[in-house]
């Protein structure tokens, strides 16, 4: 994981980056003189913008690009890893999305069984397609916490129609954000 770029380029000047805490920091360096700026990881698109020479993590509110890099510098490898250390680390910052925590969850296969009829019944299928797939995985292996990532990657990329999945599957709200998890854990240990 990569968290410091170091970048060159002949005619503008050179750039270092580094990821700190919840922002990257960068200086700039031209010939007549250097500015240092920050970025706070929670406005940024994860998804970067290509144009000639450069990528650009944009604004998520005007896509203004707010950090730019020079393309493949220093060296492919080392872009690449940075690149992607830093769409992670948007990613978990985005405090908008949805994941699987860390402590991880006990699935409720009869929770997952009634979201998907609720959802089926009162949401139009084709409009969370993915989610019903990655949900119905989910109630077969309520175990796996890859079906569970699945889930929850399916709902990020919902747009409008999460506001209804909630609202009728519930259940789909308390599996994502690991509510009741621990205190699940401490009513069994007494």
């Amino acid at each position: 994981m990569i968290t410091r770029l170091a970048q060159k380029h002949p005619i503008k000047g050179s750039r270092e980056f580094e990821l700190v805490d919840d922002e990257v920091r960068y200086i700039i360096k031209l010939p007549l003189r250097t500015e240092s700026l920050s970025v706070v990881l929670n406005v940024l698109d994860p998804e970067p913008v290509f144009s000639g020479s450069t990528l650009s993590f944009v604004s998520q509110v005007n896509r203004e690009p707010l950090v730019e890099l020079f393309l493949d510098k220093p060296d492919r490898e080392t872009f690449a890893q940075f690149v992607s250390t830093m769409q992670r680390r948007i990613i978990e910052e985005d405090f908008g999305r949805l994941r699987v925590l860390d402590k991880g969850v006990d699935v409720n296969v009869d929770g997952i069984t009634e979201s998907i009829d609720m959802l089926r019944r009162y949401v139009d299928p084709q409009e969370i397609e993915s989610l019903l797939a990655a949900l119905e995985e989910l109630k077969q292996k309520p175990e796996s916490s890859q079906c569970l990532k699945r889930v929850a990657e399916a709902f990020n990329e919902l747009g409008f129609a999460q506001g209804q999945v909630l609202l009728y599957a519930p259940y789909i709200n308390f599996l994502l954000s690991g509510a009741g998890a621990e205190s699940d854990r401490s009513d069994n240990e007494k």
